[in-house]
């Protein structure tokens, strides 16, 4: 080959790389758009597994809605409060020397709240059921209890039962 050839054959592997480089970053910033969430989870989730599976009407949704609604804020407060009693109750972890009497207090305030927690939702899954029309109650106890697993998640030892 000569060296004019082989310059030739140089210059147009260089700018075919080039172009596939430009190429591809292109395409990667073009599809890495920022991700919107969603913050109405629920599109598809729990109404749409109420309709799909439990057979809610368009009143029931609507009645289910609105009892939703009004209860995302004060989950969000209740989350926002287990959150803080936690981080509070590991912040101790710096701490040199503490008392069992202050950790107990501490873990007793999460168990607290923890309960505000249980009970609240407790009542709005109560509140749920009561929506549901006598037909619909036992398709709406057994699909609730796959909702339930989702929820509070499965260990492996569980899944052998």
């Amino acid at each position: 080959m000569t060296p004019v050839t082989k310059n030739k054959s140089l210059i147009s592997i260089i700018v075919f790389l080039l172009i596939t480089n430009i190429v591809m970053l292109v395409f990667f910033l073009s599809s890495n758009k920022p991700v919107q969430r969603n913050t109405h989870r629920d599109q598809n989730g729990m109404s749409g597994m109420l309709q799909k599976e439990v057979g809610f009407t368009k009143d029931q949704l609507n009645t289910y809605q609105s009892l939703r609604k009004g209860q995302l804020d004060s989950v969000h407060i209740l989350f926002d409060d287990i959150r803080d009693a936690k981080m509070n109750f590991y912040t101790l972890i710096y701490a040199d020397h503490v008392s069992d009497s202050v950790l107990n207090k501490m873990a007793d305030i999460i168990a607290e709240r923890q309960k505000s927690l249980d009970l609240h939702m407790f009542n709005h899954f109560k509140m749920v059921r009561n929506i549901c029309t006598p037909d619909q109650l036992q398709k709406f106890d057994s699909t609730i209890k796959k909702a339930f697993v989702r929820m509070t998640g499965k260990s492996g030892r569980d899944q052998k039962k």
